[in-house]
């Protein structure tokens, strides 16, 4: 067994199997992508800003800038890879990242997006970590799935209670 079988079966251990995603609302599917590419555009604009720091000497603030550059590129290649169409590379990363679980890119988002804050706290880096985090929420709402019908709940709350 090769090393990229070994990856690939690791992978495919680490995926959740139950993950349904045709009953996910289209609202939840479209405005993840629509918000994750909304911010990776306002990440790539405030990285440039929080870069501009180094005029200042505020070295604290141009990591937290070149984190959001890098955060604003990755989501942009992974929500929205057709404005990456010249660069093959992004549409393959983009191809891995749509078999996932969501809960990955929850994680991913979520953590990713409390490093420029720690970095550099400001009003602009705060706007746009929030809209990653977000981003990151809407993704993890997608993996928790549909609730249960109605009947099922009462029955299932009426067997619980003493």
């Amino acid at each position: 067994m090769s090393m990229g079988d070994k990856v690939t079966n690791l992978w495919k251990r680490a995926s959740d199997e139950g993950e349904n995603r045709d009953e996910i609302p289209w609202h939840l599917k479209y405005g993840s992508r629509t918000l994750g590419t909304f911010a990776g555009i306002v990440n790539l604009f405030t990285g440039v800003w929080n870069g501009l720091g180094l005029i200042f000497l505020n070295t604290d603030c141009l990591f937290g800038g070149i984190i959001q550059l890098l955060l604003g590129i990755l989501l942009i290649a992974l929500e929205a890879p057709f404005l990456c169409v010249f660069i093959d590379y992004m549409q393959k990363v983009s191809d891995v990242a749509e078999n996932k679980p969501y809960w990955t890119r929850a994680i991913l988002y979520a953590g990713l997006s409390l490093v420029p804050i720690l970095l550099c706290f400001g009003p602009s880096t705060l706007i746009a970590s929030a809209l990653v985090f977000c981003t990151g929420l809407l993704y993890g709402l997608m993996s928790v799935g549909k609730k249960a019908p109605a009947e099922q709940m009462k029955t299932t709350a009426s067997t619980l209670e003493p």
